[in-house]
């Protein structure tokens, strides 16, 4: 996967006393956004990180989704991360 790394958009997950972030990296080409959360930046643990490819300078890919507009709204990658945390 090639990424183009002038479209992304950094995320947030702030409730429930977490300060948790995330970062949004578009596929060139392809309507795929793709979500990495780095563990290491955070106190917030993944429990199986065996489960989510690690990429060197990203962290860990915990998500990829379709999205067929060129932009991804805040509060829609917002939620996305929301739901990455609330599902472990």
């Amino acid at each position: 996967m090639l990424f183009d790394e002038t479209i992304h958009m950094h995320v947030g997950y702030y409730e429930n006393n977490h300060d948790i972030e995330g970062i949004f990296f578009k596929v060139v080409n392809e309507d795929i956004w793709c979500l990495f959360y780095n563990e290491e930046e955070y106190e917030f643990k993944i429990p199986n990180t065996k489960l989510y490819p690690f990429l060197e300078g990203f962290g860990c890919l915990v998500g990829m989704y379709s999205i067929t507009e060129r932009e991804l709204t805040q509060e829609r990658g917002n939620e996305f991360l929301k739901q990455f945390i609330v599902r472990l």
